[in-house]
Formats: C-alpha cells, sequence, structure tokens
C-alpha cells in the first residue's frame, strides 16, 4: 500500500469521526437544552446517577401496590362500589323512626306534661323486584371495581418486570462491552509495535482505533440503557422522586397563610 493512499484513508477516516463527534455534541447540547427546560435552571455540572437507583434482583416480588396511586384509586372506587352494595340491600330492610315530644300545658284549674313517643315504620311492601335489580347492579358495579383493582396491579407488574429485564440484559451488555474494551486496547498496543516493524499500515492502526472507540461506545450505551430501565422501575412503582432526592407532598408541610 503507497503512502499516498495511506494518507488518503487516513483523512477520509478522520472526516468521518469528526462528523460523529459533531453528531454526539449536537445531540448532548440539545438534550442539555431539554433537560432546562423541565428543570428551569442551566446546570453548569451535573450530578452522578444516583446508586440508590440500581434494581435489585427480586425486586418485583416486593412491590408496594398499596402505596400506588393507581392501585388506590383503584381499590377506593372499589370500596365505594361496596358501599353501594350495602346501600342497595338495605333498601330491604324497613326503616324505622323514633319521634319524642313533651308539651306543658297552664290553666286556671290544672297544669300538666303531656308526653308523647311516636314509633314510625316505613316498610316496603311492594316494589317489583327494583331493589334487587339495583342490589344486582350494584354488584356489577363493584365486580368491575375489582377487575380495575387487579388490571393496575397487572400494569404495575408489567412495567416493572420488563424494566427489570432490560436492566438484567444491559448489565450483561456493559460487561461484554468491557471485555471488548480490554480485547481491543491489546490489539491496539500489538498493532502499534507492528507497525514500528513495518508490519502493518496506517490504515490498520486506524481500524483497531475503530474497534476501540466501538467498544467505548457500547460500553456507554449498556450503562444509558441500564439507568434508563432504572428510571422506568422506579416510575413504575411511584418511587422515582423519593430515589432522586425530590421531597413529596412537601406543599402539605407549607405553613398555612390565609
Amino acid at each position: 500500500m503507497s503512502s499516498t493512499s495511506d494518507e488518503l484513508q487516513t483523512r477520509t477516516r478522520i472526516a468521518g469521526m469528526q462528523a460523529t463527534v459533531e453528531q454526539y455534541t449536537a445531540a448532548l447540547n440539545s438534550a442539555r437544552a431539554r433537560l432546562a427546560v423541565l428543570t428551569g435552571m442551566q446546570a453548569e455540572r451535573y450530578s452522578p446517577v444516583p446508586a440508590r437507583l440500581a434494581i435489585e434482583q427480586d425486586a418485583v416480588n416486593r412491590i408496594d401496590y398499596a402505596s400506588i396511586p393507581a392501585v388506590m384509586a383503584a381499590q377506593n372506587m372499589e370500596k365505594a362500589a361496596q358501599y353501594g352494595i350495602e346501600t342497595a340491600k338495605s333498601q330491604h330492610w324497613p326503616t324505622l323512626s323514633l319521634k319524642a315530644g313533651r308539651t306543658r300545658y297552664e290553666s286556671d284549674n290544672r297544669s300538666y306534661w303531656d308526653d308523647q313517643i311516636q314509633l314510625n315504620v316505613d316498610a316496603p311492601l311492594y316494589q317489583g323486584g327494583a331493589v334487587s335489580a339495583r342490589v344486582r347492579q350494584a354488584e356489577g358495579a363493584r365486580a368491575m371495581a375489582a377487575s380495575q383493582v387487579d388490571q393496575a396491579r397487572f400494569d404495575v407488574l408489567q412495567k416493572a418486570s420488563v424494566a427489570q429485564a432490560d436492566w438484567t440484559g444491559a448489565l450483561g451488555r456493559r460487561e461484554a462491552g468491557k471485555r471488548q474494551l480490554e480485547s481491543a486496547l491489546r490489539a491496539r498496543d500489538v498493532y502499534k509495535n507492528e507497525y514500528t516493524l513495518s508490519k502493518r499500515s496506517i490504515n490498520d492502526l486506524l481500524s483497531v482505533e475503530q474497534d476501540v472507540w466501538q467498544a467505548i461506545s457500547a460500553k456507554i450505551m449498556a450503562e444509558y440503557d441500564g439507568w434508563s430501565a432504572a428510571i422506568n422501575y422506579a416510575s413504575a412503582v411511584d418511587n422515582l422522586m423519593p430515589l432522586v432526592g425530590i421531597e413529596t407532598n412537601a406543599a402539605a408541610k407549607l405553613p398555612d397563610l390565609s
């Protein structure tokens, strides 16, 4: 291979990598701009990802469904439906009411108290099955509410399980990227030695350098995918804000100025 062709290929590859660097720089600036809009501030430094976001192996088996808003809302609907059943069933029974009164009478001849107690019984004799129909309707509403509770729990479990699987896969790819990087670095050292002995061309050095870059890129992408999965998991179980240090329900602790 002639030195002229080596130089041309080298310049071509350098130009290609410079274009790639510009693309990544533009993407980074765009991400920082979006973050500034979301947070309302332009940060000069960024904190590392909190280690507490890491997903434990058996995390999906310890999900606290009772603290997740979507599940809580569905459970409240189920309780309301149960109350509707009890209200409808109560219409089968008579309604009792007790009234008491005391009146004082004064006259020239005598004075006395008139005490009265009145018991009222309101009993439906026949309603043509209307009460039973209302009970069945309320029971149907409760069954639907119960299914919504199950669906809410299933949605949380599904999102959390997918996020945990993505996290595990990303960890495996990160370890593979580390091994790939170690191999590429060893190959680069060998190629440099062989280049000094005129056994390798500059194009060979550029090729192995590209292998190093690809290994580093794969490792970074695996780490990104892993933390993205961790964020998705924390969001699914409604635990993201406490993990990143954002206090929830802070407004409830503020003094009442009204």
